[in-house]
C-alpha cells in the first residue's frame, strides 16, 4: 500500500441549480476521468450545494483538487479534511453520486450541511460519515 493515498472533503456550493441532466452529464465526465486516473470518492448534491470526498495518489489528486476549486459550476469551496489514508474507504466507486430529496430519511442528524446558515461549525468528522452513509 502506497504512503501516498490521500483523501480530501470538501463542500462548495453550485453556481447555480443543476438539473438532472446536468448533473449526469458531468458525472459521465468526472467518473471517465477518474477511473483513468485511479481517482475513487463520493459527490452528494442537495438544493444546489455539493459535499464531496475524492481518495487518491497525492501526486493525482494535489492537482485535481486545485483543478476542482477553479471550476466555475461552483463556488465558495471549502476544504474541510485532508488526510493520509491506509485504504479507499469508496473504492468501488469512480464517483459515487446521490441527489438528495428533503425527506431522505438518512440525512437526519446531517441537514445542517445543507442550510446556509453560516453559523453552523461543520465537523469533518462528520462530513465524512454523512458521505460514508451514502456509500452503502
Amino acid at each position: 500500500m502506497s504512503d501516498n493515498l490521500k483523501q480530501i472533503v470538501y463542500i462548495s456550493s453550485a453556481e447555480h441549480p443543476f438539473s438532472d441532466d446536468e448533473l449526469e452529464t458531468m458525472l459521465g465526465a468526472i467518473r471517465q476521468k477518474n477511473e483513468a486516473a485511479g481517482v475513487t470518492g463520493m459527490l452528494l448534491y442537495k438544493d444546489g450545494d455539493f459535499i464531496q470526498v475524492i481518495e487518491g495518489e497525492e501526486d493525482i489528486l494535489d492537482p485535481l483538487f486545485k483543478s476542482i476549486c477553479q471550476d466555475n459550476r461552483h463556488y465558495g469551496v471549502v476544504e474541510l479534511m485532508r488526510k493520509t489514508i491506509i485504504e479507499r474507504q469508496f473504492k468501488d466507486w469512480s464517483m459515487g453520486f446521490h441527489h438528495l430529496r428533503e425527506d431522505d430519511p438518512r440525512l437526519e442528524g446531517f441537514i445542517r450541511f445543507f442550510d446556509d446558515n453560516p453559523e453552523h461549525e461543520i465537523d469533518p468528522g462528520e462530513a465524512l460519515n454523512l458521505l460514508l452513509v451514502f456509500r452503502e
